[in-house]
């Protein structure tokens, strides 16, 4: 990589980053709505991440800064008119409806480094459809039906609740105490949640998949790192071609199906001993201490019911060995 090349890679790293370390920072333009219910929140920036966070007051505060040359412009800043000159800012309420808007008007100088960032405050009610193409995504304490999309940065939700769509194609998914359904994916990292309640959908095409103390069921899958599952699972389908599969689960009483074509699988399955199985294991090896088992049984290979049949547990390895322990 040449010297030119590395300094704009550096360059462009360091943009996708400035928006949120600006948000202490005070903002070019503040605007404020009452709420005196549940609305929704519409919100897009071509120019700069966006933030979301909540308070305990009935109003919507948009917090607009304008960036120029590594510096966010104060209010007075004869270089604001200039800034703005170049992007579409719209800010406006329509009955329950919040949009925050930012789009450039045409294609930038890249060294002139201008951007607009968005720190909005809204009541924890409200339905957020966020997104950006110039930097990442942070969210926090909203209620309601979410969708989150970042081409520019990663995305990032704590204390969020209601069904939640998450994608980023330029940087990791990260979700930290959800409630709700909740679909991740990410073709620019990995994809990580922590703590949730109810039915999880995440997939990575740029890195790991780690999602852990899940109550509900999940499915996984992962082209470019391995994936990890624990918590209460009624059900678990989890696929890798680019590593490992690892669950660890209590509660299973629907499906385990985990397939990997680029290293071992392995499940911990806690008071598996006592639950009905129909068995299909495979790998390199297989390992697993049966209990009250009919069927086949080989080195490769496992084949038959546990404890009379039941729950199907589906397991392949086409890159190493298959192992199920029994937790009790």
């Amino acid at each position: 990589m040449n010297r030119k090349m590395y300094l704009v890679l550096v360059l462009v790293a360091l943009i996708s980053m400035i928006g949120f370390a600006e948000e202490n920072k005070k903002a070019t333009i503040t605007k404020t709505f009452e709420m005196n219910e549940p609305g929704t929140l519409n919100s897009s920036s071509s120019g700069g991440g966006i933030t979301v966070s909540t308070h305990e007051h009935p109003e919507v505060i948009v917090k607009v800064f304008v960036r120029k040359r590594g510096r966010v412009l104060s209010p007075s800043d004869p270089d604001v008119d200039e800034v703005l000159d170049n992007y579409e800012l719209e800010i406006e309420k329509n009955g329950t409806t919040i949009t925050a808007y930012a789009k450039r008007k045409m294609r930038s100088n890249f060294w002139n480094n201008t951007g607009i960032y968005f720190k909005i405050i809204v009541p924890r009610e409200m339905s957020c459809n966020v997104s950006s193409s110039g930097g990442g995504l942070k969210i926090a304490g909203v209620e309601g039906t979410h969708t989150f999309s970042s081409s520019g940065g990663g995305v990032k939700l704590e204390n969020t609740a209601g069904m939640t769509k998450a994608k980023s194609s330029g940087g990791s998914v990260k979700a930290y105490q959800h409630k709700g359904n909740i679909s991740l994916s990410s073709s620019g990292g990995g994809v990580s949640l922590e703590k949730a309640k109810g039915n999880v959908y995440a997939t990575s095409s740029g890195g790991s998949v780690k999602l852990s103390s899940i109550i509900g069921g999940v499915e996984a899958s992962s082209s470019g790192g391995g994936v990890s599952v624990s918590g209460s699972c009624t059900y678990v389908k989890a696929k890798s071609s680019g590593g490992s599969v690892r669950a660890t689960i209590d509660g299973l009483s629907e499906e385990l199906r985990l397939t990997s074509s680029g290293g071992g699988v392995s499940a911990i399955i806690k008071n598996g001993e006592n639950l009905g199985m129909d068995l299909d294991l495979r790998g390199g090896r297989v390992n697993i201490d049966l209990h009250n088992f009919s069927g086949k049984s080989e080195k490769s290979r496992i084949n038959g019911a546990m404890n009379n049949g039941g729950i199907p547990v589906y397991m392949r390895a086409s890159g190493g060995n298959v192992s199920v322990e029994f937790d009790g």
